[in-house]
């Protein structure tokens, strides 16, 4: 298959993925108002919840799976070139940076996971007291805004849960994939450095370090929760404030996740440049 075709590719099951996504959260969120006439059985709404839910993974696995292979298109149409797309894929022809950075996706999403209660350990609070069997499952169908319903609680132990609020989960989902990216890029551009420069100096640390923290952005928000006693401590207290802004919180991270990528691709053909000199 050709590079063309495969983008094409690429791009038809990437839309599909989202358009399909697009149109569940609003088909249901008409489903699920409670204007006199919208609301269907209790019943129905929940089945119809949980196929919501199936549609959002099925989705979001299709998109990134489009994703992938408009990259690996990419890679193929700029193999040999000297743009900043070729430094960024050129990156990933080694399969070991793909392992990278499918290490540093999950081991990022299952901290951020935690960060933003997708995950939450309540060591403080029994769960059975409260009269929730435990394990268990609940399901709220309505009422909200699209995407934001229907909103999933597993209780796998007494003091351990799992929330799954769909766009929450779906921005966590990019947000931990691009920084995965972002850092199998940054050790690339770090070891690339080390190869052609030799011992690395320390401002060139300092440098591979900041690159690193790039490719992570939101780990400052958890340090300015930290400083300001935000954190696991007080997550009780300050969930429910932030709540309302915990969408904003994840989707303001993805410029900068995007960004990075070409500021690595810059340092990466400049110390490339300088190899060859």
């Amino acid at each position: 298959m050709s590079w063309r075709a495969m983008r094409e590719s690429g791009y038809r099951i990437m839309f599909t993925g989202l358009f399909s996504l697009a149109i569940a959260f609003i088909i249901y969120s008409r489903l699920s108002g409670t204007s006199a006439g919208a609301p269907v059985q209790a019943s129905q709404l929940t089945n119809l919840a949980y196929a919501v839910l199936g549609i959002t993974a099925a989705s979001l696995a299709a998109a990134m799976y489009g994703a992938y292979t408009i990259f690996r298109a990419e890679q193929a149409r700029t193999a040999g070139g000297s743009s900043l797309t070729s430094f960024i894929t050129g990156a990933f022809s080694d399969r070991k940076y793909w392992r990278i950075m499918a290490i540093a996706a999950i081991g990022y999403g299952i901290f951020f996971a935690f960060l933003s209660q997708i995950l939450v350990y309540r060591p403080d609070v029994s769960f059975s007291e409260r009269g929730i069997a435990v394990p268990s499952t609940d399901l709220i169908p309505c009422c909200g805004a699209p995407g934001y319903m229907p909103m999933f609680t597993a209780y796998f132990t007494d003091h351990f849960l799992l929330l799954v609020i769909p766009v929450n989960v779906i921005l966590a989902t990019v947000v931990s994939v691009m920084v995965g990216f972002n850092v199998a890029l940054s050790v690339y551009a770090y070891r690339l450095r080390q190869a052609l420069q030799g011992r690395t100096s320390i401002v060139g640390g300092i440098g591979a370090a900041t690159g690193l923290f790039v490719g992570c952005p939101t780990c400052a928000g958890s340090l300015i929760s930290a400083v300001l006693g935000l954190g696991a401590i007080g997550a009780g207290a300050s969930t429910s404030a932030l709540a309302p802004f915990q969408t904003v919180f994840i989707a303001a991270s993805l410029p900068a996740l995007a960004l990075a990528p070409l500021l690595l691709a810059r340092s990466i053909r400049s110390i490339s440049m300088c190899g060859v000199k």
